[in-house]
């Protein structure tokens, strides 16, 4: 990736945390990178929002999700610890960003902190239309496996490049 690579910032325990996409790819791993980045990239967007002067507080951060993915999931927990902390939710019913007709699936995020929330729905031209098609095959050939680990590479990589809110609408409430 050109330029420089995007962080986050989040006051731990004691102290500022700076954590970069790389940190929270190699707590993942491989099989989610597209929607590890679109994560990463949302959490940047709403703490801008809800946050702007200071790093927020992890203990203050709750998290409902519309998506399941372990991408999603371990984004969020890597920089928030929402999921150890009890304070993350999945919740499938919202009606934001229903990419794939038929599947029961949003692509919002709500982020709140300190009694604030942003709801980020990912914009429908934010991934390409085969990332929905491979990712949704449900018995993919080696050849459709392989060309949906590259996609998701090339996606994870193209999300970072872009500037966040580029990505999502966003509602702060």
């Amino acid at each position: 990736m050109d330029g420089v690579a995007p962080i986050v910032l989040i006051e731990g325990e004691e102290e500022i945390i700076r954590i970069g996409f790389d940190a929270v790819a190699a707590y993942h791993g491989q099989a989610a990178l597209a929607m590890l980045a679109v994560t990463f990239q949302a959490l940047r967007l709403a703490f801008a929002a809800l946050s702007p002067s200071v790093p927020p507080r992890r203990k203050d951060i709750t998290i409902t999700s519309g998506h399941p993915g372990p991408g999603v999931r371990d984004a969020f927990e890597f920089v928030t610890r929402a999921v150890t902390r009890n304070s993350y939710v999945v919740d499938r019913s919202f009606a934001e960003s229903r990419l794939v007709p038929g599947a029961d699936i949003s692509y919002s995020f709500r982020v709140s902190i300190s009694g604030r929330t942003a709801i980020l729905g990912l914009r429908p031209d934010a991934l390409p239309e085969r990332f929905f098609t491979l990712n949704f095959t449900p018995s993919r050939t080696a050849e459709q496996e392989r060309e949906l680990s590259a996609l998701k590479r090339s996606i994870a990589e193209n999300v970072l490049a872009r500037p966040a809110d580029q990505l999502f609408t966003l509602t702060v409430v």
